[in-house]
């Protein structure tokens, strides 16, 4: 019997530190700051959504979060809901395809234990911070036995739009904690493929990593991420889904950031953030009635999987 394409919705939990470091805004925090409301608030948006929605979603984590008893607890909570826990890696470094093989190999290693205590399951999936992937970091995942990775974005738009915003930071004396994508990474294939180690932006003749590029529009590479979403709308969305299921035939994978279920109103999100992210400036219920409709179009054509449960259908089915 024919098994259905599958939906994969996955969740950055990038904190709000994340988002302070790329802009370059200054983000003390003291004893009596209140919670990030990525964890505080988001996540349990998040889970409450996919409660309601009947979806199984994946959470690519950062280890250092886990450390956080509060943290850990939310997210045994998702595991037991039966969403997959998944590495963001462990500091996230926005230049890790930079460090040397052994931080590479420590980022990966600590988060995996880190996760496998709290969801009682091996570790198969990883996305790299800021879709930077590069071949020591395949490799590395290889050499750790990972299923799959989730990092390359073959979105030009996005790749010309963050070289504009660093650039201008840099004339207004601010810095970014972000780093450039690897050009050759924007044309890899948008559809899953096992991946060369040495160029993992290129399918192998062999076994070995799978590699789920995130979702875009087929020709001009649209971006169909969370924050785009809040653009297009849900209408233009259903209108666009012909086109991408045409192309994202086995596998449509779908990214969200924490930061998408957030707004201005939330408590721990900073004043300034505000500025430079115009998605907080969408009101949440807005956002949720889009993710409504987004999430039924997908239900017509697909069946929600997390991308583990995905990827082992697309490896037995090679």
């Amino acid at each position: 019997m024919q098994t259905s394409p599958s939906a994969c919705i996955s969740i950055d939990m990038d904190g709000i530190g994340c988002y302070t470091s790329i802009h370059g805004i200054p983000h003390p925090t003291t004893p009596h700051s209140p919670p990030d409301p990525i964890f505080a608030i988001a996540l349990e948006r998040f889970l409450a959504l996919f409660a309601e929605l009947g979806v199984q979603a994946t959470f690519f984590c950062i280890g250092r979060d886990l450390e956080d008893p509060t943290h850990a607890e939310l997210f045994r909570q998702a595991a037991a809901a039966g969403h997959e826990l998944a590495s963001h890696s462990y500091n996230h470094l926005y230049n890790l395809r930079s460090q040397s093989r052994s931080i590479i190999r420590d980022e990966i290693e600590r988060t995996s234990a880190l996760l496998t205590r709290i969801s009682g399951e091996r570790v198969v999936g990883f996305r790299t911070p800021g879709y930077n992937l590069s071949a020591p970091i395949a490799r590395e995942l290889t050499s750790q036995g990972y299923l799959y990775d989730s990092s390359l974005f073959p979105c030009p738009p996005y790749y010309a739009a963050k070289g504009l915003i660093m650039a201008s930071m840099r004339l207004t004396g601010r810095r970014s904690g972000s780093q450039m994508n690897l050009p050759q990474t924007l044309l890899s294939p948008l559809e899953p493929y096992v991946a060369d180690p040495d160029r993992p932006w290129r399918p192998a003749a062999g076994g070995g990593l799978w590699e789920i590029p995130m979702c875009v529009v087929p020709g001009v590479r649209f971006p169909i991420i969370g924050t785009s979403l809040h653009l297009l709308g849900g209408h233009r969305f259903r209108a666009l889904m012909p086109t991408l299921a045409w192309r994202h035939r086995s596998l449509f994978n779908l990214e969200f950031h924490g930061i998408d279920l957030l707004d201005t109103t939330d408590e721990g999100v900073p004043t300034q953030l505000g500025a430079h992210q115009p998605d907080l400036g969408v009101p949440l219920e807005q956002k949720l009635n889009t993710y409504r409709e987004v999430f039924t179009a997908l239900r017509e054509r697909y069946t929600f999987r997390t991308l583990r449960d995905a990827v082992l259908l697309l490896d037995r089915s090679r």
